[in-house]
């Protein structure tokens, strides 16, 4: 075939690829729309690419100081309920020195609260002894809500916006591990006083012993929980992640594993942390810890914290089943079924200086929970809060320390001063303006093109008529110039109709875009 005819060919099928498309747009109505993924892509040009970002470190927010909690204390849950942010976790502490490694106080569940989603009360909630008792003569004056069997290990909350909910259930949770056979389930009417739900597990497949989490996804109108999963039996094999969905949370379907691109190499996941995105709640939103096993050579054995891993080194010692010298990082990845994800492999957070000792297994966990906060800005937007631990194995250092990424920041359409390109598939949308979350340099800038479904500029909408954006913000309205010359962002009269965006950015990130009134 002659390089002509080549041409004439790809050309060809180029228009009728077009043409398909542009009889099937995806309809994304006034939903807000990340680059987390590549789902609305049709494709890049130029120098353009996804780049992933990272937390920012700020305070403390929680120390695990009292008598009840220590350094095996974590699987926190966060969420914002109503004026109040909520913190869940587990209370406890192992002994690893001297060896061997062992508990050194039973598991118990602890409530912390906040007004600002920044500073972190735990109040005294008189329900419980600690330390338990026979003849109660321990004190109550102490944050611990559930003290009892296999499920505080590992006991994850949620508010439960399902609209049908009955208001005794109007809090659940899960927990459990393989001693208690599987997942057992709670419930609660005021996310303080809890009893049990069901009379046995509703999941048994899986390992468990990780922070298993739950939700009520109101876009597929069901539950779905996420759980500790091995690729193979009895522990063996790759650390994964199963889900398994229930119509109305007692009736469960048997866990499935989750599923990656082709090109994402194997990864020990140990948690999950799966939950819609608040602000975009069609996407999921994961954040796993990962794990790696490595051997305890001279050069790991100088990593900070360096006391604690010689003395954990030696706790396990005989085991089998560590080194010492295995460390933990979080992951990012996003989903719009619930099970095929889209997986960045590099760190979303790294353990960073070796001074600060976050070289070892157990440190770098996320909780289960984005949450918006206010900026130190007064006059700046809100900004998306975590959690991450850090001081895995110190009584004196395990804590919660907050992590702030901007709305929406997670991931961006990026491209250098030289100037990249993004066009979208054909879209149907609802609204009258365009809503961009994006950043660039003073030298930068962003331009907006509106195309037809056959990848033609719409009159009045072209890169000609755009208007060069540059700044820094959450919600910048795109513009163009009509015929006289006058801005102009009305584009109501285009609602409904197929679109393609094009857009045109330099020395800057594009974070996200919305159709809204």
């Amino acid at each position: 075939m002659s390089h002509r005819l080549m041409q004439v060919v790809m050309f060809a099928v180029s228009i009728c690829s077009v043409t398909a498309l542009a009889s099937e747009p995806i309809n994304i109505g006034s939903r807000r729309e990340l680059f987390v993924d590549q789902a609305l892509v049709e494709r890049l040009d130029g120098r353009a690419e996804f780049r992933l970002h990272h937390p920012t470190p700020h305070e403390v927010a929680l120390t695990f100081d009292k008598p009840w909690e220590g350094n095996a204390s974590g699987y926190a849950t966060v969420f914002q309920d109503g004026d109040i942010y909520r913190m869940y976790y587990r209370g406890h502490r192992y002994i690893i020195d001297p060896p061997p490694l062992r508990q050194a106080q039973s598991e118990v569940v602890c409530y912390a609260e906040s007004r600002d989603g920044i500073h972190w009360v735990k109040p005294n909630l008189g329900l419980f002894d600690w330390p338990p008792t026979m003849n109660n003569t321990g004190t109550k004056e102490n944050n611990i809500f559930w003290r009892g069997g296999y499920e505080t290990h590992n006991f994850a909350p949620f508010k439960d916006t399902n609209p049908a909910c009955s208001p005794d259930e109007l809090y659940k949770a899960v927990g459990g591990t393989t001693e208690s056979k599987g997942l057992l389930t709670f419930k609660s009417a005021d996310g303080i006083h809890w009893s049990r739900l069901s009379d046995g597990p509703v999941v048994t497949t899986g390992a468990f012993d990780s922070h298993n989490t739950v939700f009520w996804d109101a876009g597929h109108q069901r539950y779905s929980m996420y759980v500790r999963y091995f690729s193979e039996k009895d522990f063996k094999g790759l650390r994964s992640i199963g889900v398994s969905h229930s119509a109305d949370f007692r009736k469960w379907s048997e866990p499935v594993g989750l599923t990656y691109p082709a090109d994402s190499p194997p990864q020990q996941m140990y948690t999950n942390q799966i939950a819609p995105y608040q602000r975009a709640p069609h996407i999921l939103m994961g954040f796993p810890t990962r794990f790696v096993s490595r051997p305890l050579t001279e050069h790991a054995k100088q990593l900070e914290p360096v006391t604690t891993r010689s003395q954990f080194a030696a706790s396990i010692a005989g085991s089998g089943a560590y080194t010492g010298a295995e460390v933990t990082d979080g992951l990012f990845m996003t989903s719009r079924d619930g099970r095929a994800f889209h997986r960045w492999d590099e760190a979303f957070l790294r353990p960073g200086p070796e001074s600060e000792g976050r070289w070892i297994y157990g440190d770098n966990y996320q909780s289960y929970g984005l949450f918006e906060t206010r900026s130190p800005n007064p006059a700046g937007p809100n900004e998306l809060s975590m959690h991450f631990n850090e001081g895995s194995w110190r009584d004196e250092i395990h804590r919660l320390r907050r992590y702030t990424i901007r709305l929406d920041g997670f991931v961006s359409f990026h491209a250098p001063l030289t100037g990249g390109e993004l066009t979208t598939k054909p879209l149907t949308f609802t609204g009258s303006r365009l809503s961009l979350n994006y950043s660039t340099s003073a030298a930068g800038s962003l331009r907006i093109e509106l195309q037809n479904a056959e990848g033609q500029p719409i009159p009045g909408y072209s890169l000609a008529d755009a208007n060069e954006l540059f700044g820094d913000s959450v919600d910048q309205t795109a513009s163009w110039k009509d015929v006289v010359n006058t801005n102009h962002t009305e584009i109501k009269h285009l609602s409904g109709q197929q679109v393609r965006l094009r857009f045109v950015l330099s020395d800057g990130d594009l974070f996200s875009f919305q159709f809204s009134d």
